[in-house]
């Protein structure tokens, strides 16, 4: 899209706000953008529609939701890879992982705030996304994030935009001992 064309697209406050809020937290679903940006459901499915058909963002189905992201800024793999971030589950395992490498299923599930089910369930999704790697070791199980830096790099770039003070915590921490 020309320049001239992208600013007259995005004229319009809502659309910008809307518009900058996507490029700010890419791989935000539908719900989430319009209680961020505080506007009717409805205001904020037009405009993203609108953005979407002027080829602006991208939208892509994910599961239930719906989940947008500025054109040209991520692959198919670093949207996967948001998409499973922006759930607060998966990103916590994530976190733990990543901080510590290779932890079977028991010991990653102590303090976890949810039940083994659901743990194992989103665990599941991990794995299944090619985000971890299970590696079986006699009888048990021991995980590990793959591209670790990769992972990890998603999580600083955007951990403003994730809402979540275990990120920023997990932020700090990576930060003094990767560097």
């Amino acid at each position: 899209m020309a320049k001239k064309e992208e600013e007259k697209a995005l004229e319009l406050e809502a659309r910008k706000r809307i518009y900058d809020f996507v490029v700010s937290s890419p791989g935000t679903h539908l719900r989430e953008i319009q209680r961020q940006i505080a506007l009717p459901l409805g205001t904020v499915e037009y405009h993203l529609k609108y953005l979407v058909e002027r080829e602006m963002l991208i939208e892509k189905s994910d599961g239930n939701y719906k989940r947008y992201y500025p054109v040209g800024v991520y692959g198919s793999v670093d949207r996967q890879l948001l998409s499973l971030l922006r759930q607060e589950v998966p990103r916590r395992i994530v976190m733990k992982l990543l901080l510590n490498p290779g932890m079977n299923f028991k010991v990653l599930s102590e303090g976890f705030p949810v039940s083994a089910s659901t743990l194992s369930y989103h665990l599941s999704k991990l794995v299944d996304g090619e985000v971890v790697r299970k590696v079986k070791k006699g009888r048990e199980s021991l995980f590990f994030v793959n591209n670790q830096e990769d992972v990890a790099k998603i999580l600083l770039t955007h951990r403003k935009s994730f809402l979540d003070g275990l990120v920023e915590s997990f932020a700090n921490l990576w930060e003094e001992f990767k560097l």
